[in-house]
């Protein structure tokens, strides 16, 4: 992130009072709690609206979780474009968005390869092992 968007969360959390007074959530409902999912798509659907990107329909996109995908593919494009030690930054991707194990964060490696072919070489260097190559034609 931007150091300005980093300033800007910093000082939304200290007004919102982030792990305060038993409030939990960084964008907390101002009934208590946490927005619903019904409620969090209706004011999504409303900035694409204003922002006259068209809508292609429930579950077609834009969606939030392509946010979600964006920000992961893209941390792992920076990471390997910068040379990091992805054995260690995986793990905290993976805590990042919520994933038990790195199983659910394997498919961002791929996606990661398939979408920057220039960088497939760097991920399978240094992470081979956690995508494994598949042969469709084998038996058991």
């Amino acid at each position: 992130m931007a150091d300005s968007l980093t300033e800007r969360c910093r000082e939304y959390c200290k007004n919102v009072d982030i792990g305060k007074m038993g409030n939990l959530y960084l964008f907390p409902s101002p009934y208590g709690g946490h927005y619903s999912e019904a409620t969090i798509y209706k004011l999504f659907r409303e900035v694409l609206r204003q922002a006259r990107i068209s809508h292609l329909g429930r579950g077609k996109g834009p969606r939030i979780h392509d946010l979600r995908h964006t920000f992961a593919v893209n941390c792992l494009k920076k990471w390997v474009l910068d040379e990091r030690e992805l054995n260690n930054c995986l793990p905290y991707l993976s805590a990042y968005l919520g994933h038990e194990d790195m199983r659910g964060s394997q498919r961002y490696l791929r996606l990661t390869a398939d979408l920057y072919p220039d960088i497939t070489s760097k991920i399978e260097k240094n992470c081979s092992y956690i995508i494994p190559e598949v042969n469709l034609y084998e038996t058991d």
